[in-house]
């Protein structure tokens, strides 16, 4: 009885474990199943953000495809690439340009074939200052480009079809982003763009991108407002309405605000003559001034003189030895406390915006600046730390980045003059009028 008992219990325990082995193989097919089920899950959630990336361009054929209808070309429809063969029939698309048409157009690549689409269309009219100030200044990475299609590049943008990106408040060029993609949206807008230039963004004489909207409260005391200078540049009282006036001031007698600068008179010549003459030369003065002044270094100034001999071009040439001497002295006197005190002024931005030009008797333009400088010893006065006729600056701190808003002033001792001897005269840094941002 006992064996039989025994026996019973043996094949209980058998059975036992064939099931419990069966229950193991269970639960790791159940688990591979489930995982199974996860991975497909997220692979079906991640298959619209593929499909998402890859419909966001635009591909070669396709663009090709929408300029020729927007310019709405003759096409042979027997022909097996007919869209392709109607830009190439009209001088768009080169033979060789591309080897292949399926993959993305770059940037690049299409503003070469809209600066041809815009040429066929409208001739090429564009102004050739503007072009070269364009091409020379406000395109930041235009270097990057392959040079035969810089001048491509830089028309587009001239021509306001293509905008380019900011490169941050108060920086005067934009980047291109030349090897990016184009993107469907890019397409779009460009092409309308192309087909009615009355769209196109607006661009100043200087080829710098102007905007119309938010615009500052006194825009209308300027010609344009630019697109990288916050309002608080603008709003910044002009010096004619802080000074004291024992009478009341007429503009175009007293003063004349930006917009109006051009219609004073100027020694019985065109004020506009002149500007378009010297105004250029007188930006050109004012920011290596600014520069020279922004950025110095204890270690190298007095090396060849070159730092003097350029900030003493940007000053009155009175042709006068004694009185040219008293400049030269003064920068050499603090060329020398710059050495004593290991002064090192650096400059980040320098902005010289030509639009601000106003006048109070003589001629001030607006600049933003901002800089940091270091020295050693416990304290300097500013006068000994950035050379200048008054330096005020409000909390300023060593090795911390400082800004500003800032009228530099140009005039002449010439009492007959065309213009063209007009240097700085005033280079005060002062902040009590600038309210920030």
């Amino acid at each position: 009885m006992r064996g039989k008992i025994t026996e019973i219990r043996e094949k209980t325990a058998k059975a036992r474990g064939k099931i419990t082995n069966v229950k193991g193989k269970l639960t790791k097919i159940r688990g591979k199943y489930l995982l199974l089920v996860i991975v497909m899950l997220i692979a079906s959630l991640i298959k619209p953000i593929s499909i998402t990336a890859e419909t966001k361009y635009i591909t070669r054929s396709q663009f090709i495809k929408q300029l020729v209808q927007a310019m709405k070309l003759e096409v042979d429809k027997t022909s097996k690439l007919p869209y392709i063969d109607a830009a190439l029939k009209a001088d768009i698309l080169k033979s060789n340009q591309f080897t292949e048409y399926e993959g993305y157009i770059t940037t690049t690549d299409a503003a070469v074939l809209l600066n041809r689409a815009d040429k066929y269309l409208y001739k090429d009219t564009l102004d050739e200052k503007l072009y070269k100030v364009v091409l020379e200044k406000r395109i930041s990475d235009i270097e990057k480009v392959p040079k035969g299609k810089r001048e491509d590049v830089a028309k587009v943008v001239a021509k306001g079809i293509i905008k380019g990106y900011s490169n941050g408040k108060y920086v005067q060029n934009r980047s291109f982003k030349w090897d990016e993609y184009f993107t469907k949206t890019d397409a779009k807008v460009t092409l309308i763009r192309l087909m009615n230039p009355s769209k196109r963004v607006k661009l100043s004489p200087d080829g710098q991108l102007i905007r119309t909207t938010n615009l500052p409260k006194n825009a209308d005391k300027y010609e344009y407002v630019l697109e990288c200078f916050p309002n608080s540049f603008y709003e910044m009282k002009f010096r004619y309405q802080t000074l004291t006036y024992y009478f009341k001031p007429i503009e175009l007698v007293h003063y004349a605000s930006p917009i109006r600068i051009k219609d004073i008179t100027f020694q019985n010549i065109s004020t506009q003559e002149v500007l378009d003459k010297y105004k250029d030369i007188w930006m050109e003065r004012v920011e290596t001034n600014l520069k020279m002044r922004l950025n110095v270094d204890y270690r190298t100034i007095d090396k060849n003189y070159i730092w003097l001999n350029n900030l003493r071009s940007t000053y009155t040439q009175y042709e006068d030895a004694e009185l040219d001497k008293r400049i030269t002295d003064n920068i050499k006197a603090y060329i020398k406390n710059v050495k004593k005190n290991k002064i090192i002024i650096k400059s980040d931005i320098i902005a010289v915006e030509p639009s601000s030009l106003y006048s109070t008797g003589s001629f001030r333009v607006r600049v933003y600046a901002k800089f940091k400088v270091s020295f050693e010893g416990d304290r300097i006065p500013q006068e000994d730390l950035i050379f200048g006729d008054k330096i005020l600056l409000n909390n300023i701190k060593r090795g911390k980045w400082f800004e500003g808003v800032y009228d530099i002033e140009l005039g002449t001792i010439n009492g007959s003059s065309d213009g063209s001897d007009y240097y700085i005269t005033n280079d005060s840094l002062i902040d009590y009028y600038y309210k920030g941002e």
